[in-house]
């Protein structure tokens, strides 16, 4: 990858998934599907809005992409290669949590229609996808393609992959807690 803080952030992303991901594969496909609340997605759910954030994010590199003669003009202006948790701070600020807009949202009818495999392979093609679309884009060019998203103080590129990252954390912090409650609900049943 020829931008240096891309290909970290893209690390980043692998090493957390590395650390979460595998607790999906102990879960019951019940399990994987279960909502606490009707309100509140599931474990899968979650992992299925991540694509969803993945495929979206792919898009809108791609028609961004069409800004980079404006972003070559710009290259030896200085940007930014790091980006602070929008999550947080809007959490800090609201009260609550970011409501997903409709089209991130996971449909209804994909409860219980993937598996843990299908699930990660999703995360994983798109994950490739998307690094194959930015890999010969130079650090500097990279820098100066920002994305019209007011909500995350208009990012660029680089800082479009970190916000995965840290979107991804966010997630899994959540279904961290929600996957610990499943296994001690499991384990109270089991010891009945």
């Amino acid at each position: 990858m020829k931008s240096n803080s891309m290909a970290h952030h893209f690390h980043l992303l692998q090493e957390q998934r590395v650390h979460y991901v595998p607790c999906i594969y102990s879960l019951q496909e019940e399990q994987l599907w279960h909502r606490e609340k009707e309100e509140k997605w599931s474990i899968g759910e979650h992992f299925y809005h991540l694509y969803l954030i993945l495929k979206m994010l792919k898009t809108a590199t791609k028609f961004s992409l069409l800004l980079t003669p404006y972003a070559k003009m710009r290259r030896n202006k200085p940007f930014a290669t790091e980006i602070h948790d929008i999550y947080e701070e809007y959490k800090n600020k609201k009260g609550s949590g970011m409501r997903a807009p409709g089209i991130l949202v996971p449909p209804s009818k994909i409860r219980f229609t993937l598996s843990s495999d299908d699930i990660e392979q999703l995360l994983v093609n798109e994950t490739s996808a998307m690094q194959k679309l930015v890999k010969n884009i130079e650090e500097d060019i990279a820098g100066h393609i920002v994305f019209p998203d007011p909500i995350a103080h208009y990012p660029n590129l680089i800082q479009s992959i970190q916000l995965l990252a840290i979107h991804e954390k966010h997630h899994f912090t959540i279904m961290t807690a929600q996957y610990n409650r499943l296994i001690a609900s499991s384990e109270v049943l089991s010891l009945k």
